[in-house]
């Protein structure tokens, strides 16, 4: 049993935002006056309590840290009464029951956290905000569709219904087990599938000029690389990963395990280190996150398998304006995104994706390539 913290933001930006709370959020001790949601951690142990009790129910285990002595942990989850309602039970947490706990640290108690998801023995994962059946599964579809300071609840697993798409090289299958999908569209209508075949891309004469010189050896995903934020998104129908506070949203991509950080409130800082998935800031209007994504390096916004078909490429001046927003149910999460290149699009280009909620395990891609370009 081991402790593992990864700190996610410096400690003066952690200060900052301390100081910048207003009195009703600090009063709410649940959210971000007693816990520090900039940084996340991992810890693991063995339970020896509960206690379902208002305004909030804790888990207590034990945890060996790395010096090999047991400590005494706590997170806390919700309020007993509202995880009864949703269908959790102390049975859950029998003594002796192992568990891996992600969540965010006591500002001010270093073995205390905020629970956002317990990891079971049997391979369960139950989030803070989960429903769940008799036999203690997580029941899809069927959970709060708000947060604690009311914005929508997009945090989960979720996976694009399509068929088709290019075959995939490398990597465990996370295909989705049809009945794993969570609950129904609206009036009871099956969900729509995906968001249809995007447009072409329109090409400047540079970008037409250059998508001659492509090879196979270029493409990024044959030697286990990311593409970019956008074909990587939904490609060969996998889960992905949300996770949601008040201060971020990270995505973590089903291929090729792309991490995606959304701040939200903040601004794009002066200098920015070109990467594939760039620097994403984000704000809620209303029900719909608004990401605007730049400081990208250059690369692919497609990189076919094959010479008769056209790559198309971006530059460092590529921007990308995303929109995210869910179904009443909470169970269909669009993303609509434009992309813009003054470089090599003559035109931006526009799309959106449709993703269907899923009780199924975000599984990391872990991309062993074994193809050889050359042959």
């Amino acid at each position: 049993m081991t402790i593992k913290q990864t700190i996610m933001a410096a400690v003066f930006a952690s200060l900052c935002s301390l100081a910048l709370l207003s009195p009703t959020a600090v009063a709410h001790h649940g959210i971000t006056g007693q816990f520090d949601l900039d940084q996340t951690l991992t810890v693991t142990g063995v339970v020896n309590r509960v206690r379902f009790v208002n305004p909030h129910a804790y888990v207590y285990f034990m945890v060996t840290n790395d010096a090999g002595e047991d400590e005494q942990w706590r997170c806390e989850l919700r309020s007993g009464s509202l995880l009864k309602r949703a269908g959790w039970s102390a049975d859950m947490f029998a003594p002796g029951t192992q568990i891996i706990v992600t969540g965010s640290p006591d500002r001010r108690d270093p073995k205390t956290c905020y629970a956002q998801s317990i990891s079971f023995e049997d391979g369960r994962v139950v989030r803070r905000r989960d429903t769940l059946n008799e036999a203690g599964k997580v029941v899809p579809g069927k959970r709060e569709p708000t947060l604690e300071d009311g914005t929508p609840n997009i945090a989960g697993n979720w996976f694009e219904a399509r068929g088709g798409g290019p075959p995939r090289r490398g990597g465990p299958s996370q295909r989705v087990d049809p009945s794993q999908r969570g609950g129904p569209g609206p009036g009871g209508r099956p969900p729509r599938r995906g968001g249809g075949r995007p447009p072409r891309f329109e090409m400047t004469q540079i970008g037409q000029d250059e998508a001659d010189d492509y090879t196979e050896e270029q493409n990024p995903r044959f030697i286990c690389q990311p593409t970019n934020i956008i074909f990587d998104y939904n490609f060969d129908q996998m889960v992905n990963k949300i996770e949601q506070s008040e201060t971020k949203i990270v995505i973590t991509y089903g291929f090729m395990d792309v991490v995606r950080t959304i701040h939200l409130g903040g601004v794009f800082p002066d200098e920015i280190e070109p990467s594939v998935t760039g620097y994403s800031v984000g704000e809620w209007k209303d029900d719909t996150l608004i990401v605007k994504t730049k400081g990208f390096a250059s690369g692919f916004l497609e990189a076919p398998g094959g010479h008769a078909v056209r790559a198309v490429r971006h530059s460092d001046q590529m921007e990308i304006t995303e929109r995210f927003y869910v179904n009443k149910e909470g169970t269909e999460l669009t993303r609509e995104y434009t992309v813009v290149d003054p470089v090599y699009l003559a035109q931006p280009h526009s799309h959106q994706n449709k993703s269907q909620l899923t009780s199924n395990l975000f599984i990391s891609y872990d991309c062993d390539e074994q193809w050889d370009v050359s042959k």
